[in-house]
């Protein structure tokens, strides 16, 4: 891995540190992956995503175009892509396409491992605020390129 595979902001003409920001995302999730099991990992990206996931506060959203729209501006406005909300009799479905892609060859997924906990971790969080009981989970996986995310039982 070569450090010119990263965004430049210097070359960018801004000082966002962009490029320092998703090396220290692929270093972090790469060191993570391979140092802890695969449950620990899972849950440290979890605990991070229920973190971001209160930075878009969600209380009192009783409809699900306002959850999808509120929930798409906070992706969108982190350059993580949208999502598709279907409300169905036995869970909450949620297909999270455009995410962000690994900068760099990623040989061990720990990229998407990484990507995969946030959001488990994010609508879980999101979902427990709007009423969801202890009985209902949030289970996610790859599809492709979209993230596939089911709340129910």
């Amino acid at each position: 891995m070569k450090l010119h595979a990263f965004p430049s902001s210097r070359s960018e003409g801004e000082q966002s540190g962009a490029g320092g920001l998703a090396l220290f995302a692929m270093m972090t999730a790469a060191e993570v992956c391979e140092g802890t099991p695969a449950a620990q990992s899972q849950a440290f990206f979890s605990a991070i995503g229920r973190r971001m996931a209160t930075l878009e506060p969600l209380e009192g959203v009783s409809d699900a175009a306002v959850l999808c729209a509120r929930i798409n501006g906070f992706w969108q406005d982190l350059g993580w892509g949208e999502i598709e909300l279907t409300v169905g009799d036995d869970a909450i479905v949620v297909h999270h396409r455009n995410l962000p892609k690994a900068l760099t060859s990623d040989q061990q997924d720990s990229w998407n491992t990484m990507l995969l906990g946030l959001l488990q971790g994010a609508y879980d969080a999101w979902f427990r605020v709007l009423g969801s009981g202890p009985a209902l989970h949030t289970a996610g996986q790859w599809q492709g390129d979209i993230v596939e995310l089911r709340h129910g039982r």
